[in-house]
């Protein structure tokens, strides 16, 4: 890797880290530049569109990577509870090595910026549809019902990304393995009950 792409690669990712902990607006881009090792003015030279253009490209870069987390965990496993205890399984690790300071990788600066950044929501919105089409695929392929499968896509979602900020809060796992426990009880009531 040369050194232009270390420097970029290394802003993307110091910027995620800090927006991440601390929050968007918290975080300067001295901040990053000083984080990232990367000389002054590098910042500008790779993102031209300045924090708001390396806000959205943190984004991409962080959604690709969940998106790859979860094809790969619901390649695995044998059923949607199965897909759920896989999730909060990655999720309590991760987390707990960060000592609680990490949550999704990409909630705080959705939260700060949209909808008031188009790149930046534009960005989030499509990430959101990436991972409920990945668990959407998942359901469908364990025979989930067509017309629900993309309802019960968003609410594992929505309930995992609420869990986590309790979980950071918490400084604990509990919120997330009760999120799992309630997730896999729907998820067995309805595979058992008519459709």
């Amino acid at each position: 890797m040369g050194k232009r792409a270390q420097h970029e690669m290394a802003l993307l990712t110091e910027a995620a880290k800090l927006f991440r902990r601390q929050g968007y607006a918290a975080t300067g881009t001295n901040e990053i530049l000083a984080a990232a090792g990367a000389p002054r003015g590098s910042l500008y030279y790779y993102f031209p569109g300045g924090k708001e253009e390396i806000g959205a490209r943190a984004i991409e870069a962080a959604a690709k990577r969940v998106t790859l987390t979860l094809r790969a965990l619901a390649a695995e496993a044998s059923d949607p509870a199965d897909f759920v205890d896989r999730y909060v399984a990655k999720l309590i690790g991760w987390m707990a090595k960060s000592g609680w300071r990490d949550g999704c990788p990409i909630t705080t600066v959705l939260l700060e910026n949209a909808p008031g950044s188009a790149a930046i929501t534009a960005v989030g919105r499509e990430a959101h549809e990436r991972w409920r089409g990945e668990v959407e695929t998942m359901l469908l392929r364990h025979a989930w019902p067509e017309d629900r499968a993309p309802a019960t896509a968003r609410t594992i979602l929505m309930a995992f990304g609420g869990a986590q900020i309790h979980a950071r809060v918490a400084a604990s796992p509990a919120p997330l393995e009760d999120c799992a426990a309630e997730l896999r009880r729907l998820l067995a009531g309805s595979e058992t009950s008519e459709f």
